[in-house]
């Protein structure tokens, strides 16, 4: 996702000299194409992330559009006080990319594990959040965010996210996307946890289950007409990668909570027991509940 993302805001910025990336230092490779070839574009602002939060604020004040790049914890939770007076209640336009949702970098410990900032940004006022579901869906992403104006949230996988191309129909940023179709009920998710997910829907089918799976990039803006239709079908679980408490799952409750009856619904998202181990992503999503094995079991539970 992160090479997608970074290449449709490179050929973004080649058009708008008013495109500003700046990093906490990182993104060596992945960024050089920005440092090389649009230097006035392009700021490393050291390992001082709530400064460069603020350099941020300062430079989409004067007019520019400001993406922040750094991995996961660091431009959220480390300056969460000046995203929200510099970048939120100002309603500037910037745009905090948080690369390595999760555990995609889980053999650096539970400093890099992002677990909790979508419930941290869906928290925050004139936060957009947009969780990507594949590489496509990352430049789809950064489009919509162009298109737009106020602060924003883009949460990026690391690396080697399959796309879902030859399962979905490309549609709106602000709909569902549904990969599979089934009339058993549905498993809604977000973000790159989706590969995991369709392992459990083919698992399901060969038990005689036929789920429906579907995936939500705009968090900001909820797909009603697919969640009521979701509802009629049958049970409801959802899946993510990030702890439960305020998350996708919680925004799900949330919808229902307001808007009609719930129907049998399970929330699915990162154990909060296993904190200080550490491992490759398919290892920790294994172990804190998040195997595509663990999730066929969590919604045959709900039949």
């Amino acid at each position: 996702m992160r090479k997608a993302f970074v290449k449709s805001l490179y050929e973004a910025a080649l058009a708008d000299e008013k495109i500003l990336l700046i990093t906490g230092d990182l993104g060596y490779g992945v960024l050089d194409i920005f440092e090389k070839n649009l230097p006035n574009q392009f700021i490393n602002a050291g390992i001082a992330e709530q400064s460069m939060m603020s350099l941020a604020a300062g430079y989409a004040s004067t007019g520019h559009r400001v993406f922040v790049y750094s991995i996961g914890n660091f431009p959220t939770i480390r300056c969460l006080e000046q995203i929200r007076n510099d970048v939120c209640f100002m309603e500037n336009n910037v745009t905090i990319v948080a690369v390595g949702a999760g555990y995609s970098y889980g053999s650096q410990g539970y400093s890099h594990h992002a677990l909790e900032d979508i419930s941290i940004m869906r928290s925050l006022p004139n936060m957009k959040i947009m969780i990507p579901m594949d590489p496509q869906d990352a430049v789809d992403s950064t489009s919509y965010i162009l298109s737009q104006e106020g602060p924003s949230y883009l949460r990026i996988g690391k690396d080697g996210e399959p796309n879902f191309e030859s399962r979905i129909e490309r549609c709106s940023i602000n709909k569902f996307k549904e990969i599979r179709n089934g009339s058993h009920g549905t498993i809604l998710f977000t973000g790159s946890i989706g590969k995991n997910v369709v392992r459990a829907a083919e698992s399901l089918l060969a038990m005689g289950i036929e789920v429906s799976v579907a995936g939500c990039t705009n968090l900001s803006f909820l797909d009603s007409e697919y969640l009521e239709q979701a509802a009629a079908k049958g049970p409801i679980l959802t899946v993510e990668e990030h702890a439960t408490p305020g998350g996708f799952g919680s925004l799900i409750l949330e919808y229902f909570a307001v808007n009609g009856e719930f129907p049998k619904i399970n929330i699915l998202g990162a154990a909060r027991n296993n904190l200080k181990n550490i491992g490759s992503q398919e290892y920790l999503l294994e172990l804190n509940g998040l195997s595509s094995e663990n999730i066929k079991i969590q919604f045959a539970a709900l039949l």
